[in-house]
């Protein structure tokens, strides 16, 4: 952080210009804040990995979804016999299982019709119909905790507004003197 340093720089004479260290707000909004944050604070991905344990999880349980959507297929491949199975998602339908017209009557008891295609059928077991609400909610509840976190920060950072004004007034205070010095120096003022 520059503050400490620009204190450093400067002379005994000029101590009135000395700024707060405003570290300690510094370090909550890097632990916090991702470095770079998306535009719209409601769409997630705002909140840094490891600044609260509930995103955390969540995160976790979404970013384990395709590994778990494969694990599932491969599953329900051998299970079946239906080596051209697939399991997919769409934002109409959700998650489903698909399987093509020639493999149906390869099809267990369990499997749910969701849906019926020229070439295939989807369906649905409870099984992913239970994974399908947990992700889902997951995403939703992500966005909505990062939002919380979000003003919780704002709330925090907040109670810092005095300190922040008076090291921004004393910098621009500095950054004219400096700016004055510079000006005599190259043209050789003396006096105002």
């Amino acid at each position: 952080m520059l503050l400490p340093k620009i204190n450093e720089l400067l002379p005994q004479s000029l101590s009135e210009w000395k700024v707060t260290d405003l570290h300690e707000v510094a370090d909550i909004i890097d632990k916090t804040l991702v470095e770079d944050p998306p535009t719209k604070i409601t769409e997630g991905g705002l909140i840094r990995d490891g600044a609260n344990a509930e995103l955390d999880e969540l995160r976790q349980i979404v970013r384990e979804g395709k590994n778990w959507i494969a694990q599932l297929e491969a599953r329900e491949r051998i299970r079946t016999g239906i080596e051209s199975l697939k399991v997919g998602y769409n934002s109409v339908f959700g998650y489903y299982i698909e399987v093509t017209k020639p493999n149906l009557h390869k099809v267990p008891k369990d499997y749910i019709r969701k849906q019926t295609l020229v070439n295939a059928e989807r369906f649905i077991t409870p099984e992913l119909k239970e994974y399908e609400s947990k992700v889902l909610h997951a995403e939703d509840r992500i966005k909505d905790l990062e939002y919380k976190l979000y003003n919780e920060l704002r709330k925090e950072v907040a109670k810092y507004t005095t300190s922040m004004q008076e090291v921004a007034h004393k910098l621009a205070e500095l950054d004219v003197l400096a700016s004055l010095a510079y000006v005599a120096r190259k043209y050789n003022y003396v006096r105002p």
